[in-house]
């Protein structure tokens, strides 16, 4: 008979509670404190990442990494604080968002602002509302206001994470649209910074060296995204078009996307 494997631990995800004075650190005698709630969720590796909600119950503000130990030794659970205030609460956000993003498509883009901001009230940080405001901008052309959106996202390390991949991409080619090449490079080679195996970024950091007028650097950039994926299609199309351009002739400028 076959040992079975033993069943797979769940998981850490939740709110829990602790003294205000245990999770800033700084605990005195004699004074009173009040309680702090924090969302956590634990990581693959076992590290767990918690974050203080606001008093709107969301999370927001610095991410601090424990243990799952210390969590279970120092936090109290609050299953209630989760499902009857955090998840609706998030829920309704992304339902705001995804509101925000079908006005956006449409064009309907002074309602896009309003729904948009409509989250970042309740969650300043809050990536995709974040991200959709600054293409709303983008996709007016108002320089100015798309650029405080950009300078904010710069502030975000969350906005730079595998999972928002297509919204930085996205951005960085209306940047690139408006002709916000110096922008576009310090978003793209921020992201680089966090992502070093990606295509796509590559290709985009190449896009906007072209757009520079910056030719060499933009072949040695697209050179890199093709050793990551020989058969990436954008990739190749555009190492044609220098290619075509060495040769003497003029092809068609690949499209921005």
């Amino acid at each position: 008979m076959e040992n079975s494997a033993p069943p797979r631990r769940k998981p850490v995800k939740g709110v829990f509670s602790t003294d205000a004075q245990d999770f800033h650190g700084k605990r005195r005698l004699g004074h009173l404190t009040q309680r702090v709630f924090v969302h956590a969720v634990e990581q693959d590796d076992g590290r767990v990442v918690i974050q203080r909600l606001s008093r709107n119950f969301i999370p927001s503000g610095a991410r601090h990494v424990i243990t799952r130990e210390r969590l279970l030794a120092d936090y109290l659970p609050e299953p209630s604080i989760y499902i009857n205030k955090l998840v609706p609460v998030m829920r309704r956000l992304e339902e705001t968002v995804a509101t925000a993003d079908r006005h956006r498509e449409r064009q309907e883009l002074f309602t896009a602002e309003f729904e948009y901001k409509n989250v970042l009230r309740l969650d300043e940080e809050h990536v995709k509302a974040t991200f959709g405001l600054g293409l709303t901008y983008l996709e007016r052309q108002e320089k100015h206001n798309a650029d405080i959106v950009f300078q904010k996202i710069m502030c975000i390390e969350a906005a730079f994470t595998p999972e928002h991949k297509h919204l930085f991409n996205d951005f960085g080619i209306q940047m690139r649209k408006l002709g916000m090449y110096d922008e576009a490079m310090r978003y793209y080679t921020r992201a680089y910074r966090l992502c070093r195996t990606d295509e796509h970024l590559l290709y985009n950091m190449a896009r906007t060296l072209y757009e520079k007028g910056r030719l060499r650097s933009s072949r040695v950039m697209l050179t890199h995204a093709l050793r990551l994926n020989p058969e990436f299609p954008e990739g190749k199309a555009f190492m044609a078009y220098f290619d075509s351009r060495q040769r003497g002739e003029m092809p068609p400028e690949p499209p921005l996307e």
